[in-house]
């Protein structure tokens, strides 16, 4: 059976699209690697259970997992809104927030302001009764001023004291809940059974999984080893604020702990118990309940979709805890342990289509991108898979008129640039499909949406899968990427080649060449046999350089000898060492 990979870009509620489109994908193809963000990140969890399931079974041929990731889709229009429960000192703010941002724009103002009568009866309650009497001490000698009077300062009174309890609420209760109206969890007012569709999302998620994968959602959760084991990887985004930096999930080094105290707010008790299994509490530390997060092959799946999806303000972050080695050993080194909040993935890469990337692929990764559909740009297409790919200035332009699209733009640009281009370049273009949903009301934030808006996202979902395994042709993909790469890497070559024999700038003529650094020069740090840097590493390094050279002396001539002068994609890209997602730092031995 053909291979391939996946790639799902966040979208909170757009995730809706995802389930029939691992279907169809899987239909032709086996998922060997599955990755994404957010909710693109709990798709890809649901995929590899369900690809394992596949794995696990005695014929290849069962679908069987992929059968209950179909019917995810007709679960989410059930109830969609019901996984969503706010804790209750948020209940307020979640419920103004839901007619806010529901996809029913007919009468919002007035679903508003009831909503808020509803939340805050008393702020309706007091002005009123301020200024129905002093209108009815006003009334018998026609004071037309102190009517006024009446009115104006139970209007100042009504707004002020709504505009005191919401700032309350935002900038002392939501902190306390770690910047997220939803744990996740069942609250109360709201069934506990996670079979049921009013169970919270990170319960029916955990159990959604070992569902998916064929396994007894009672018990020990599905961990990343196990997919390993049969040939599935999963993996998303998180983002660390504290450290202000990103980790790709699951986290790999054992720098993490966790509160089970807190944990206990977030993930059902199963996988609480799984994770302090065979563990004693970090003695000594703040809070006393600190456990070691497992990491790599005990990593849970579930962990990998919770954490990456926390979106700020509705979904609660998660809360780890590591040393500080900045922090000086005074009083121990249990004091140097900080709390990290790890928030939404999409914070640092909503699409990561550079997950599983190699310089060749053996084979095709897919991805499914998620963008707005415009009638006047886009017309009836809401399913595309470019043929070719796009320059850079080949994006639509969003008109920015209010500080609303001005700081929305800021935000989008920040986070999404790199991914954004990443999408054009030949090699990767081809293969990203995108799936155009109205902002107004398909997606994103719109929790409200009716069933028939669900099916639509489920049918646009049926129709990339489809697309993806009809249209690509990966033959002629690797070509285009072969054409992508190598004229990039023959520029870098002689580049190198040219740094290679070169001393530093502006340095005496006795500096030292790279070629002699390598080689000759005495290091003190990273030391090596004088034998291996002889016969290996220098070597290595003058190979490279004499490719480089070859490829510089060639330039201009007559038939074209380079690869940078055939006829190759003039594309923007370039090769340079970047940093990694996937470790955590280590700790420090220098001084």
């Amino acid at each position: 059976m053909l291979e391939c990979d996946l790639v799902l870009k966040g979208g909170v509620t757009s995730g809706v699209v995802y389930p029939q489109a691992i279907v169809e994908v899987a239909r032709k193809y086996r998922l060997r690697n599955v990755g994404g963000t957010s909710a693109g990140a709990i798709a890809a969890a649901v995929a590899a259970a369900a690809e394992y399931r596949r794995q696990s079974s005695p014929g290849i041929d069962d679908f069987s997992g992929f059968d209950a990731t179909a019917a995810i889709a007709k679960e989410l229009g059930e109830d969609l809104l019901g996984l969503f429960q706010p804790s209750p000192p948020l209940a307020g703010v979640f419920a103004i927030g839901i007619e806010l941002l529901g996809a029913e724009k007919k009468h919002r103002a007035w679903r508003v302001a009831r909503t808020v009568a509803r939340v805050f009866p008393w702020h309706f309650a007091v002005p009123a009764a301020v200024t129905v009497m002093l209108v009815v001490f006003a009334a018998p000698t026609e004071n037309w001023a102190l009517m006024a009077l009446g009115t104006l300062l139970g209007t100042l009174m009504l707004f002020g004291s709504l505009a005191w309890s919401l700032g309350r609420t935002v900038l002392q209760t939501l902190p306390r809940h770690d910047f997220g109206i939803c744990s996740g969890l069942s609250q109360p007012g709201f069934a506990k059974d996670s079979a049921s569709p009013t169970a919270a999302l990170t319960e029916w998620l955990a159990d959604k999984i070992d569902v998916v994968a064929g396994r007894d959602p009672s018990g020990t959760p599905l961990t990343v080893g196990e997919l390993e084991a049969k040939g599935v990887r999963v993996a998303a985004v998180t983002t660390d604020l504290s450290s202000r930096r990103p980790y790709e999930l699951p986290l790999k080094s054992r720098h993490h702990f966790f509160s089970k105290a807190e944990f206990e707010l977030l993930f059902p008790k199963r996988v609480i118990d799984y994770l302090v299994e065979g563990q004693e509490p970090l003695s000594g530390a703040s809070p006393p309940d600190l456990f070691q997060l497992k990491v790599g092959a005990e990593f849970p799946v579930i962990l990998v979709a919770r954490m990456s999806l926390s979106f700020p303000g509705l979904i609660r972050a998660v809360p780890l805890y590591r040393f500080d080695d900045q922090l000086p050993a005074e009083g121990g080194d249990r004091g140097r342990v900080r709390r990290c909040l790890f928030s939404d993935g999409g914070i640092s890469s909503n699409f990561p289509i550079h997950f599983f990337d190699t310089f060749l692929p053996r084979r095709p990764t897919f991805g499914i991108t998620l963008t707005d559909w415009n009638a006047a740009r886009h017309r009836e297409i809401r399913v595309f898979l470019p043929k070719r790919w796009r320059q850079s200035t080949d994006l639509p332009i969003a008109p920015i008129v209010g500080l609303g699209d001005f700081a929305g733009s800021i935000l989008q640009t920040a986070r999404e640039w790199q991914d954004t281009l990443q999408s054009l370049l030949p090699g990767y273009a081809e293969r990203i499909v995108e799936v155009r949903l109205d902002p107004e009301k398909e997606g994103g934030l719109n929790l409200t949406m009716s069933k028939g808006t669900i099916e639509n996202l489920v049918e646009y979902g049926r129709q990339a899968g489809t697309t993806l395994t009809s249209q690509f042709d990966f033959d002629e993909h690797r070509w285009r990427r072969a054409l992508s790469l190598l004229p990039e890497l023959e520029t870098t070559l002689r580049g190198f080649a040219t740094s290679h024999a070169s001393r530093p700038d502006g340095a005496d003529p006795d500096a030292l060449t790279y070629a002699a650094i390598l080689g000759e020069y005495e290091p003190r740090s990273y030391e090596n046999p004088a034998p291996w840097r002889e016969t290996v590493l220098a070597p290595f390094a003058s190979a490279l350089a004499d490719i480089g050279t070859a490829a510089q002396d060639r330039l201009g001539c007559t038939p074209v000898e380079t690869v940078v002068e055939g006829t190759v994609p003039a594309v923007d890209s370039t090769i340079r060492l970047m940093a990694a997602t996937d470790r955590a730092p280590r700790r420090s031995t220098e001084g």
